[in-house]
C-alpha cells in the first residue's frame, strides 16, 4: 500500500516558527500513526496528519503504521530544507512537497 507525506507550511508565520502539517493516505489495519523527526518519534496519532514544530536546518521525516501486530518499516523520508530567506516585499502563501512509499 501507498502511504504519502505531504508537507504544508501554510503561511510566513508557519515557515518563522517551523511548524508544519505531515498527511499521508491511511494504512490497511493501521490503529495509529507514528511520525519520526530525525530518527526521532515525535507524535503519535489515530488520524492520517499531524502538526508539529520540526527543528532549524534540514530535517528528515517518516512515518510507520502501528497497529497490535507490531510497528511497519518506516516510509521513505521526506527531506524538509530549511527555511528559505523571504525576500523584503515577498510572502511565501504555502509551500507542498510530497514522498511515497511503501508499507510492508
Amino acid at each position: 500500500m501507498k502511504l504519502l507525506i505531504l508537507l504544508i507550511a501554510l503561511a510566513t508565520s508557519a515557515l518563522a516558527d517551523r511548524t508544519v502539517t505531515f498527511a499521508w493516505d491511511a494504512a490497511e489495519d493501521a490503529d495509529s500513526y507514528t511520525l519520526y523527526i530525525n530518527g526521532v518519534p515525535a507524535g503519535t496519532t489515530a488520524a492520517t496528519e499531524i502538526t508539529v514544530q520540526i527543528p532549524d536546518g534540514r530535517t528528515n521525516a517518516n512515518v510507520t503504521a502501528v497497529n497490535i501486530a507490531g510497528e511497519s518499516e518506516p516510509s521513505a523520508t521526506l527531506s524538509v530544507p530549511p527555511a528559505p530567506t523571504i525576500p523584503k516585499g515577498f510572502r511565501i502563501s504555502k509551500i507542498v512537497r510530497t514522498t511515497t512509499a511503501t508499507l510492508k
